[in-house]
């Protein structure tokens, strides 16, 4: 297995969305890393994965540190899992193009495969967004990341020439030529920079948020916290559905409606899943929850999710919907104050 480490700069546009107000109310991630594997195939059931790169971020600092995990030869994958899973162990967020779809998923197989324990991170797909949350679809024959790139004006900036599929038969050439030539060391250069290249430009491509509706996104890709990983969120005319994942420390728990809360929430430790669902009232004027039964985490000095909703909380009584428009800041912010309160739910018993 072979470690390559480098440090560089991150470009202006990028550290400006990090740390733009918009980014910052959905995503208040500490530890954020750009995501990109490199397979023998698209299968994983029996394909490997030879090649792990991330771009590691601290947002409020210009400095990014790109890391790759190569396998010099195909039984190195579970070295290289080891390494990668270790090394975003303490991660909150994942930025991968197309990572959803395939990313991801190829690595928890291939995890599950080796044994490995793979660890529940959010996963900001700027693919997915793109396809989903903008316009670009109607106005680009390609959403292909490359594609983006030239949208984005960064192209130049990629090196690289060569596709995936072409870095799996230079794969397979470096594996014939490792032992028999010196022409193995260029072979590896070029697969190297592939996957250099890719998670740069998947860095810089973070900019492509500017361009997508993240009000209308969140409730269907959710967001994370330090403690539980929010999949989705959605309000029906009786129900507030909240879904999300554990992040670590998998456990059962059970509570149903009460006279002290009203909400519903469900752990369980074999899937690393949780389900939660708070009333919602429902007026001619529209939808709300009422505030009453958080008063012991609004007070607490470190919610402040709800400042901005002021405007919307009436005697108590937030309001989600008025006259059939959804005010979206306040089902987030209520979606953040209502993980809090299955935290402290779960930690009291």
């Amino acid at each position: 297995m072979k470690t390559i480490k480098q440090s560089f700069k991150l470009d202006s546009d990028t550290l400006n969305t990090l740390n733009s107000k918009q980014f910052k109310r959905f995503f208040d991630a500490n530890k954020i890393s750009v995501f990109d594997i490199e397979t023998t195939g698209l299968y994983p059931k029996h394909d490997k994965i030879i090649l792990i790169g991330f771009v590691h971020i601290i947002p409020g600092k210009g400095d990014g540190e790109l890391v790759q995990f190569f396998a010099e030869t195909p039984e190195d994958e579970k070295n290289i899992l080891l390494a990668a899973t270790r090394d975003i162990s303490d991660r909150d967020m994942l930025i991968t193009y197309n990572g959803r779809s395939f990313d991801m998923p190829f690595l928890s197989t291939r995890c599950e495969k080796h044994e490995i324990p793979c660890r529940n991170i959010f996963n900001l797909d700027l693919y997915q967004l793109v396809r989903n949350y903008s316009t670009l679809k109607n106005v680009m024959g390609s959403l292909s990341q490359k594609s983006m790139e030239v949208f984005m004006q960064i192209d130049h900036l990629r090196a690289d020439e060569i596709s995936g599929g072409e870095s799996v038969n230079l794969y397979n050439e470096y594996l014939e030529n490792a032992t028999t030539s010196f022409g193995f060391e260029a072979l590896l250069s070029k697969i190297l920079l592939h996957n250099k290249d890719d998670v740069l430009q998947l860095t810089r491509l973070i900019s492509l948020l500017k361009y997508l509706d993240l009000d209308a996104a969140v409730p269907k890709i959710g967001f994370t916290t330090k403690h539980l990983l929010v999949t989705d969120y959605s309000i029906s005319s009786t129900l507030f559905k909240i879904n999300g994942l554990q992040i670590k420390d998998f456990i059962d728990y059970i509570s149903f409606p009460s006279l002290e809360f009203s909400g519903k929430i469900e752990f369980n430790a074999q899937s690393g899943s949780w389900q939660a669902e708070y009333p919602v009232f429902s007026r001619k004027e529209g939808k709300f929850v009422d505030l009453t039964e958080f008063d012991g985490i609004m007070t607490t000095g470190v919610n402040n999710y709800l400042a901005n909703s002021s405007d919307n909380i009436i005697d108590g009584k937030l309001i989600l919907f008025e006259y059939n428009k959804q005010n979206s800041i306040d089902c987030y912010n209520f979606a953040r104050l209502f993980v809090d309160k299955i935290k402290d739910e779960i930690n009291q018993n």
